[in-house]
């Protein structure tokens, strides 16, 4: 299995349009599918039921950084996570019965079939065997201690490492033979996205604003190109990179109307490095305060959650493909703010405390059981949505019926999760210091 770019912070690997505000723009892969933010609500959750109360089937301790994961380390059943103890270990989901442990080891960035590999506190990168733990060969890649953002991905058969310092290398998996290196490449708050039409791309902040993205020849790491925008990563279609243009935000309220597009896609050719191509949707008399929380394409449309920068909640609107395309835009704002979605099909809102989840094909309705509070988060995973409120609690509901299972206590005093999983009938629930397991009933898979 090869992970996906780590989020940064839980959300993804999208740079915020500004961090001087508090609205980040996300990519597809990594939010829409499944996971959201709303607006924090003020009030706590009341009371929950002991009747309503799931058990966990395990729970174990971790550093957190299974947080920052778009998808978990977990391979034929087992989890790799570490600890703060800086202990590497390999847990059977089923059973909850831990395989082995490696000491001096860090949250996996690569899991395959047979391995594991590591970058530990020591500047290496380290390959261990997924079986037993088993030191295969470990390699120095950085020259000076790593903070934060060191980071490494297993494509086409290369391991490529990056590091936020200026650092992206390429290693052969099988030996840790270096077979190039380029230090000339900022990636702070970097992702590696891959390898398309023969070029390597990555990308990194500027000034935190703008991002800019390099194609390197993967068979030397030579740079082939760099281009800087208000860019962030939608995904590759028909051999090309869609970006999402972001409109420039004023700085604070601005009584000068600024107008432009809700929403602007950018084509931009792997190969070259240039854009190919570009398609507006829905022209607006005031865009200064227009902020993106994500962008998805499903089929033949794109969905966008925007909100206003000095408001709560986001909207969903849905567009037809095509370049400067007059088809009025789709709504979704009477279903209340967006929670998540487009995925497989449905999208999720809020309404006061009403969750609901829309079938996109017909315009179905579901309304979910026992509505509590508002929702700090929600994720949609297999046929079970996992609402988490302010106070730690998760609710799980049936995403076809909207019938509840019941409610899990986290414990944990901060709404902050990452993504979820299911493996093995187990629901699997990252928190800041803890992974929670939770045995889900086959309809719910």
């Amino acid at each position: 299995m090869t992970q996906m770019p780590p989020m940064k912070p839980i959300l993804t690997s999208i740079l915020a349009l500004s961090l001087l505000s508090s609205l980040t723009a996300l990519s597809s892969t990594d939010l829409l599918p499944g996971t959201a933010y709303a607006a924090s609500a003020n009030n706590a959750v009341p009371a929950v039921s002991k009747d309503l109360l799931l058990p966990l089937k395990w729970q174990v301790a971790t550093d957190g950084m299974g947080m920052y994961d778009s998808k978990p380390p977990i391979m034929n059943g087992i989890l790799y996570y570490s600890d703060s103890n800086k202990t590497l270990y390999a847990k059977n989901i089923p059973s909850g019965k831990v395989q082995w442990s490696y000491k001096q080891g860090e949250h996996p960035q690569i899991v395959t079939n047979n391995s594991v590999f590591f970058i530990d506190n020591q500047e290496q990168l380290v390959k261990v065997s997924a079986a037993t733990g088993k030191l295969i060969w470990k390699v120095k890649v950085s020259e000076r201690p790593i903070e934060i953002g060191a980071q490494a991905r297993l494509i086409n058969g290369k391991v490529y490492f990056a590091n936020e310092y200026g650092v992206v290398a390429a290693y052969n998996p099988v030996s840790g033979k270096k077979l190039w290196e380029n230090k000339n490449i900022p990636m702070y708050a970097g992702t590696v996205y891959g390898d398309y039409s023969g070029v390597f791309v990555v990308s990194s902040t500027v000034d935190n604003i703008r991002t800019q993205f390099y194609g390197l020849d993967p068979a030397t790491g030579k740079r082939l190109w760099r281009i800087e925008g208000l860019y962030s990563y939608v995904t590759y279609q028909n051999g090309q990179l869609l970006l999402r243009e972001q409109a420039k935000t004023a700085a604070g309220n601005t009584a000068t109307a600024v107008p432009g597009y809700q929403l602007t896609l950018v084509q931009l050719n792997p190969a070259t490095g240039k854009i190919s191509g570009r398609e507006n949707y829905n022209l607006l008399d005031d865009i200064s305060r227009l902020g993106s929380a994500a962008t998805s394409i499903q089929n033949s449309y794109v969905y966008t959650a925007d909100g206003n920068l000095d408001q709560d909640g986001y909207t969903l609107t849905r567009f037809k493909r095509g370049a400067d395309t007059d088809t009025a835009p789709t709504s979704y704002a009477s279903f209340g703010n967006w929670l998540a979605g487009p995925a497989d099909g449905m999208a999720f809102f809020q309404h006061e405390t009403q969750i609901s989840g829309i079938n996109l094909a017909n315009g179905n309705v579901v309304a979910f059981d026992h509505p509590a509070d508002k929702v700090e988060h929600l994720q949609h995973v297999g046929k079970a949505v996992f609402a988490i409120y302010k106070n730690g609690y998760i609710s799980i509901n049936h995403s076809d019926t909207g019938a509840l299972l019941g409610m899990i206590n986290s414990g944990s005093k901060y709404p902050y999760f990452g993504n979820i999983t299911i493996d093995h009938g187990t629901a699997l629930i990252p928190t800041e210091h803890h992974i929670l397991a939770v045995a889900l009933p086959q309809e719910y898979q």
